[in-house]
């Protein structure tokens, strides 16, 4: 079976949540290992399928966890990669900022040979404006669980369906 890594960053618990949710609707088709980054992220080079998960906070920043391990992310060699980014926000408090999280990982993985699948319409969603847009798609799957909670677990099995199963 392959090996599939999720990696996330959470302070609140949600992200590690939406990690979990995630193995249990992966576990029949990948070897899901989850990783938390507050803890590294050296287990990466072990994975060519991999899934990070972001909130954002603050002014669009990436969660604190994530920062410390931007210079290690920057080094890493994602030619052989495929990922997939989840960015966690709130499109009605921080419409200006929504999911801009996504958007320094994706530059990352992008100028380090990796290919980021997954891109979703921003059609759905209701905000001011995202660094995480590329051509009216965001870079990865949005989650705002403030305003649109019922439509969660759908649109990750949605977003799993285009890309990765």
């Amino acid at each position: 079976m392959e090996k599939l890594g999720i990696f996330y960053g959470s302070n609140r618990g949600k992200s590690e949540f939406t990690a979990h949710l995630l193995k249990d609707l992966l576990k029949d088709k990948f070897d899901v290992h989850i990783f938390n980054v507050s803890n590294g992220i050296n287990e990466i080079h072990s994975y060519n399928k991999i899934i990070f998960i972001t909130g954002t906070y603050g002014a669009g920043e990436l969660q604190s966890d994530w920062i410390r391990n931007l210079e290690v992310l920057k080094k890493t060699d994602f030619s052989e990669k495929t990922v997939g980014i989840i960015g966690r926000g709130n499109q009605g408090f921080f419409a200006a900022t929504f999911v801009n999280s996504m958007k320094p990982l994706y530059d990352i993985i992008i100028k380090n040979g990796g290919n980021v699948k997954g891109f979703t319409p921003s059609k759905d969603y209701s905000f001011e404006k995202s660094t995480a847009l590329i051509d009216e798609e965001f870079v990865g799957l949005p989650l705002d669980e403030m305003f649109m909670l019922e439509e969660t677990k759908s649109r990750i099995i949605d977003w799993l369906k285009k890309w990765l199963i």
